[in-house]
């Protein structure tokens, strides 16, 4: 069965063009272009992991990804951060508990396939979170 991702963001191509990525590696793929819409598709269960958008109008990234960080029933879930403020990609980013990465926009899409292949295969061989982020900044 292929793990679902849900892609929060309020830019349309970029939602498109995301989702279109993820597709044609075989994930199912939902959508918010709403971070309210996202909070309530990732509350209502199936998805296994996020990218999120940091910037969006009423709430930003930071605040949708505080408030699934305190539900039960969001708070495993993995995060992807977007962002089109300039960072580091390569920088591991577990600053939060949950976060697994930043990437800048534009990004570049072997990238993001690979953090999230990266993210899958270490879920799927029952590495802890922990685990996963030592895996991650090495």
């Amino acid at each position: 069965m292929a793990h679902t991702i849900l892609i929060i963001d309020d830019t349309v191509h970029i939602l498109e063009i995301t989702k279109h990525f993820l597709q044609q590696e075989g994930y199912e793929v939902k959508t918010a272009s709403d971070p309210y819409q996202g909070i309530e598709i990732a509350k209502a269960g199936g998805i296994d992991l996020i990218v999120l958008d940091i910037m969006m109008p009423g709430l930003n990234g930071y605040q949708v990804f505080e408030i699934l960080k305190k539900d039960p029933n969001t708070v495993a879930i993995p995060v992807i951060m977007l962002t089109a403020r300039a960072v580091i990609e390569n920088t591991p980013r577990p600053f939060f508990y949950g976060l697994y990465g930043v990437l800048s926009k534009p990004f570049q899409r072997w990238r993001l396939v690979q953090m999230v292949k990266d993210i899958f295969a270490l879920m799927d061989a029952g590495q802890t979170e922990g685990e996963v982020k030592e895996a991650a900044k090495k």
